[in-house]
């Protein structure tokens, strides 16, 4: 689970939930001011409440659900990885784009749909430039992060 996944189903249960990131620890805060519990973004498994108040929390069943399924998620899956667009020469225009039918390459804008992909991952990256059929110098290429 997605740190982000997990907001989301936090501040559904009750709007008197919000999440903050404290460091790498994913903290639930109630009404504002109350941390009930948090995951903590070192040691897999680690779930932490402050049982007294957790227990007087509304749904907490299933904020217990959410954060154990939280906490039993991989470190390095937890974080939303960062997408980039490869920014080819200087124009609205000057963008890497690849095929998702051919697996060609063009340049275009960053428009992204069904037939084009134009954000990458730093894993995505890294296989492009293993790529013999796309003739860009990776030094001079710049990477803008997409949302």
């Amino acid at each position: 689970m997605k740190y982000s996944e997990a907001e989301k189903q936090i501040k559904a249960l009750s709007d008197k939930y919000s999440v903050e990131m404290n460091g790498k620890d994913f903290y639930v805060v109630y009404d504002g001011k109350l941390r009930v519990a948090y995951v903590d973004g070192v040691n897999k498994y680690g779930l932490h409440a402050d049982y007294g108040a957790f227990l007087n929390m509304p749904a907490n069943d299933e904020l217990f659900m959410i954060l154990a399924y939280l906490a039993k998620t991989p470190l390095d899956e937890r974080a939303k990885e960062k997408k980039y667009y490869v920014k080819v020469y200087d124009s609205g225009i000057g963008y890497l784009n690849i095929n998702n039918f051919t697996g060609k390459m063009s340049v275009n804008n960053v428009s992204e749909g069904n037939s084009y992909k134009t954000k990458f991952t730093d894993k995505g990256i890294e296989q492009l430039k293993q790529r013999d059929d796309i003739p860009l110098d990776w030094d001079k290429v710049r990477f803008e992060e997409a949302n």
